[in-house]
C-alpha cells in the first residue's frame, strides 16, 4: 500500500485563498497545506485557521518557502540581490537558475538565500508552533528549492540550526503516466511540460541533496496540470500514478491549487503580472471543485 498525500499549496497568500483551502481540509479532501510565511495576510490567515480547524482534522504542514513575491522576512540589506529597495523579492525563476551557475555570485547569493530561508521557517513556526507538532515539512512557491542552489541553502539551514526535517518535496512527476494516455497529449499545456522536464533535470542532484540529510524521493503529481487540475483529467491518470508509485516503492503527493484570489487582494505585494493572472484565474476554481470530487 503506498502513501498518497492529496496536498493544497500556497495557504495565507490570500484570505480568500486560505478560506477555500480551509473548506478542503474541513471536508477531510487534502492531507497536508503549506504556509506562505511572508505575506501581507500572513497573520489573519494563521488566526483564521485555527479558529475554523474542525475538531478532528490535523493536516501536515509545511513551510512554502517564498522568493517570487512578497516582502523578505531578513532585513533587507541582508538579502539586497533578492530584493528592491521597498524589500520586495523581485528575482525571476529563470535569474535564481542563472545564479546556480553563476561562479561570481552563486556563494554571495547562497549566504543571503539561507538568511531568508531561516527568517521564513522560524515565522511559520512562531504562529503554527511546527516544531511542538512534529518535524519540519518543506516546500516553496513556484519549486524554487528544486534550483540546486536554493536546495543546497535549505539544506544548510537544516543542519546548522538541527532542525527536525521529515519531508522535503522533491518536484518529480513521472513522464511515462501522462505519455500513455495518448488522448490527453494535445491537453497539456507545452509551458507545463518545459516545467516538467527541467523539475526532473533538477530532481536528480536534489534527490542526492535529500538523502544526505536522511529523507527519501517520493513521486509528484501538480505541475503538468498546472493551471487546471481538472477532475476528467486527473481521474484517467490516478490508475497510473498510483501503479507508477507502487512499483517504485514510492509515496505519492497530489498537489492542488484550489483556493481563488480577488482582485482587490493584489496589492503591491503581488509584483509579478503574469503570476497574478494565475491567482485570478477562473480554473483555479476548476482545481477547487477537483479536489472536492477526489476519491482515492
Amino acid at each position: 500500500m503506498i502513501n498518497i498525500d492529496v496536498h493544497a499549496d500556497d495557504y495565507g497568500i490570500t484570505m480568500n485563498t486560505s478560506k477555500e483551502m480551509m473548506e478542503g481540509i474541513n471536508a477531510g479532501k487534502l492531507r497536508s497545506i503549506s504556509i506562505m510565511p511572508n505575506m501581507s495576510c500572513f497573520e489573519e490567515a494563521a488566526k483564521y485557521y485555527f479558529a475554523n480547524l474542525e475538531e478532528g482534522r490535523n493536516p501536515l504542514l509545511s513551510v512554502h518557502l517564498n522568493f517570487m513575491e512578497g516582502y523578505c522576512l531578513s532585513k533587507k540589506q541582508e538579502v539586497r540581490d533578492l530584493v528592491d529597495e521597498k524589500g520586495l523579492f523581485t528575482l525571476s525563476w529563470i535569474q535564481l537558475v542563472k545564479y546556480n551557475y553563476s561562479l561570481r555570485k552563486r556563494a554571495i547569493l547562497k549566504e543571503q538565500l539561507k538568511k531568508e530561508i531561516k527568517a521564513q521557517i522560524k515565522k511559520v513556526d512562531s504562529a503554527y508552533h511546527l516544531f511542538e507538532k512534529g518535524k519540519l515539512r518543506i516546500d516553496s512557491h513556484q519549486h524554487t528549492h528544486m534550483i540546486p542552489l536554493v536546495m543546497e541553502a535549505a539544506i544548510e539551514v537544516i543542519k546548522e540550526n538541527n532542525y527536525p526535517v521529515e519531508y522535503i518535496r522533491l518536484s518529480r512527476e513521472p513522464w511515462s503516466v501522462y505519455l500513455k494516455q495518448v488522448r490527453l497529449l494535445t491537453t497539456y499545456r507545452p509551458v507545463n511540460l518545459v516545467k516538467v522536464m527541467i523539475l526532473n533535470y533538477f530532481s536528480h542532484k536534489d534527490e542526492r541533496l535529500l538523502k544526505a540529510v536522511g529523507l527519501k524521493p517520493m513521486l509528484l503529481s501538480g505541475v503538468m496540470l498546472s493551471g487546471k487540475m481538472d477532475a476528467s483529467r486527473l481521474k484517467t491518470l490516478i490508475p497510473g500514478l498510483k501503479a507508477c508509485a507502487e512499483r517504485k516503492a514510492l509515496p505519492l503527493e497530489i498537489l492542488f491549487h484550489p483556493g481563488t484570489g480577488m482582485k482587490e487582494e493584489m496589492g503591491e505585494e503581488f509584483n509579478h503580472l503574469d503570476a497574478n493572472d494565475f491567482y485570478l484565474s477562473p480554473n483555479r476554481k476548476i482545481e477547487y471543485e477537483s479536489m472536492m470530487e477526489l476519491r482515492i
